[in-house]
């Protein structure tokens, strides 16, 4: 990406969207006449330091754009360079308030005020950088709301069940490779080296090169072939991953479910929300300093975007929440369940993904499930079959079949 400022002949030119500024080391020199013998070096150093920041966060945004991101380049350039040359004149005037006594001599020299004055100005270019910091991660997530490419995928991603379901495809696909590796250096154990290394080839496609290091590690302590510690490894991986793609469809089938509490800070309402993957607690207003300090100390954060306060949804934020109801001493209690009606026609399992899970009550009603759902929250919806909802404990994770 072109350049947004430039630093020729002791004048800094910057220009981003809408944003545009001239100055010269002669104009801001003074700010440093107390604090060096040249004052004129110390201003090129400061001009020469800010065009390169805004030139790195340029070039960020255009790495962002450049990996598939969606942003408005221009708006982006412009509200960071606006930021960040104000604050950096701030910093430029705090250290005009600030002496050297090399420079002014020490003779009743204020020598506390002026140490208060350098704190002051440390902590102001302390501030630049981190709001450099802030604002390529704020791009980051403009640019990639469900994550940069080659994280972690996230529940609120909209494609996380593919995602997911490609990942483990492709960790089966890898262990089915390493059992057939195994197999072939196992048939040819005394047939030498390079008949195992020729068998894996064979057996695999792969190039000799990729062969024989798994044939013939570096450190003879290792193995021919993987480990059984790798198999297990590779297994449990998939496990882990089937468990969470599991979760992640059983809250998107149960959908949005919502209860409001009649609370200390008034009416609060507590939100599950499957498509977002959060448990979120919204308010009437804005909270006080005491309430917000509870939700912090439960997990919880402001989501200006979804004007919430919320957390992953699992059964830590359905506890963290329920932690924070109890704390705004709720004075209304959920309606009594009918436990005899709630277990009728339901079925006792369930079986999807070749794993079967535990039935613990079944609902014909949307409504009766989330009043069910209301007072048993280490429960979740598991599927609907029949015209019936059917909800399992969220820590079942399942029996294999056969």
């Amino acid at each position: 990406m072109t350049a947004i400022a430039s630093f020729h002949e002791d004048c800094l030119t910057v220009s981003a969207g809408g944003f545009g500024l001239t100055l010269t080391t002669k104009q801001i020199e003074n700010n440093w006449d107390a604090l060096s013998h040249f004052p004129d070096r110390r201003a090129r150093h400061e001009l020469s330091d800010l065009a390169a920041r805004l030139n790195g966060f340029a070039e960020h945004v255009g790495l962002m754009v450049g990996m598939g991101g969606t942003l408005d380049v221009s708006a982006e350039l412009e509200r960071f360079t606006s930021r960040h040359v104000s604050m950096t004149r701030r910093a430029w005037a705090m250290d005009s308030r600030c002496m050297s006594w090399f420079i002014v001599g020490p003779a009743r020299f204020p020598t506390d005020r002026n140490r208060k004055r350098m704190d002051w100005a440390d902590n102001a270019y302390k501030a630049l950088s981190e709001h450099v910091g802030a604002a390529r991660k704020a791009v980051e997530r403009t640019a990639f709301p469900h994550g940069m490419p080659g994280d972690a995928i996230r529940a609120n991603n909209p494609d996380a069940p593919e995602l997911l379901r490609a990942e483990i495809e492709a960790h089966k696909s890898a262990h089915s490779v390493m059992k057939v590796v195994n197999a072939a250096i196992r048939s040819k154990l005394k047939e030498g080296e390079e008949a195992m290394v020729q068998a894996v080839v064979d057996a695999t496609g792969w190039r000799e090169e990729r062969a024989r290091p798994v044939v013939a590690p570096a450190h003879k302590w290792m193995g021919r072939g993987y480990g059984s510690y790798a198999l297990s490894g590779k297994l449990a991986e998939i496990k882990r991953l089937e468990a969470r793609l599991a979760n992640i469809e059983r809250n998107r089938a149960r959908g949005r479910v919502s209860r409001t509490h009649n609370t200390t800070a008034g009416a609060v309402e507590v939100v599950e929300n499957g498509e977002a993957a959060r448990v979120q607690i919204l308010f009437s207003g804005k909270p006080d300093a005491t309430t917000r300090d509870l939700l912090k100390r439960n997990g919880f954060r402001w989501a200006p975007s979804e004007g919430a306060w919320q957390r992953n949804l699992n059964n830590g934020g359905r506890w963290a929440a329920q932690e924070v109801i109890k704390a705004l001493q709720v004075d209304d209690e959920p309606a009594p369940v009918n436990e005899a009606e709630a277990q009728q026609e339901a079925p006792t399992t369930y079986r999807t993904m070749g794993r079967t899970f535990d039935v613990t009550a079944s609902f014909s009603s949307d409504e009766e499930a989330n009043t069910y759902l209301a007072s048993h929250p280490g429960e979740g919806v598991i599927a609907t079959e029949n015209g019936r909802v059917l909800i399992a404990a969220c820590g079942d994770t399942g029996r294999a079949e056969g």
